[in-house]
């Protein structure tokens, strides 16, 4: 979490596994994380948004420091009710303008919104200009994985949530693609290191029309070590891998499917920012 000088702070998601509740993102342990849901793929995952306590704090927090509005973004409302529990909580501070925006997403990309956010409002935007900023950057978001089971996206309801229905494909690597709060399937393959040429190849596919110049890759994932050191390596040692420029930041984990047999592909395109206005860009 980022500390209270910080102009960013992370509300933290509550996930329940192996019968007790955690902050996502502060107090689970990504590798201890991974090797319980490889041995325990039949048990469901549920999400809570933050407490109720910890945005009121939050809230009020910025009202002590002096602050009239904040910008606050959520994963996608298919994953979590976060966006609607914040909505309300934030109308019980009419003395603070708060600016709710769904990202449509999750993980890095999710992420990336508050980085874009905080670059602009340092460079002097206003907010509501921030704000339609970041509705507009919505269909640049993608993530492209692939899972050998997707028994934890079945149980812990993320499919039924997004409207899929995967049921026939169970026992094969599934390629998918999530963005603007839609799950797709690209591609059901057979083994590890099809799956790996599966995500490359799709996430080249949706590159191709954007400007290189644009593209941020905001990172890959695997919960095994050996795992993502061979897809990290497959992907980079491709012509079109890791062609656009990478701006590490926090990663909020997808835990509720992310396990030992998975591997990720987040990556965001900029959207044209207003005519005349210059910010300082990403390295």
């Amino acid at each position: 979490m980022a500390g209270r000088d910080s102009t960013i702070h992370i509300l933290h998601l509550n996930i329940s596994f192996n019968h007790q509740w955690h902050a996502d993102g502060s107090d689970v342990n990504n590798k201890e994380y991974c090797d319980w849901r490889a041995n325990h793929l039949d048990e469901p995952i549920s999400t809570l948004p933050p407490c109720e306590d910890e945005l009121s704090k939050t809230f009020n927090y910025l009202v002590e420091q002096g602050y009239h509005e904040a910008i606050v973004t959520t994963l996608s409302h298919k994953l979590s009710d976060s966006a609607d529990v914040i909505r309300k909580m934030a109308a019980q501070f009419p003395q603070l303008k708060i600016h709710v925006i769904d990202t449509g997403t999750c993980c890095m990309p999710e992420g990336f919104f508050a980085m874009e956010a905080e670059r602009l409002l340092r460079a002097g935007l206003p907010p509501q200009t921030v704000v339609a900023h970041l509705e507009s950057l919505k269909p640049y978001c993608h993530i492209v994985f692939g899972l050998s089971s997707l028994k934890s996206l079945s149980l812990g309801g993320t499919l039924s949530r997004v409207g899929a229905s995967f049921g026939d494909w169970l026992g094969l690597r599934n390629v998918l693609h999530f963005s603007q709060d839609n799950l797709e399937r690209l591609e059901t393959v057979t083994d590890d290191v099809k799956m790996f040429d599966s995500i490359i190849a799709n996430t080249v596919s949706l590159m191709n029309d954007k400007p290189k110049d644009q593209f941020i890759l905001s990172g890959l994932y695997s919960g095994d070590e050996e795992r993502y050191r061979l897809f990290a390596e497959r992907f980079f040692e491709k012509p079109e891998g890791g062609s656009g420029r990478a701006y590490p930041y926090h990663p909020l984990s997808l835990r509720t499917s992310a396990s030992a047999g998975s591997a990720w592909v987040w990556w965001n395109a900029l959207p044209p920012l207003p005519e005349n206005f210059k910010a300082k860009p990403y390295h």
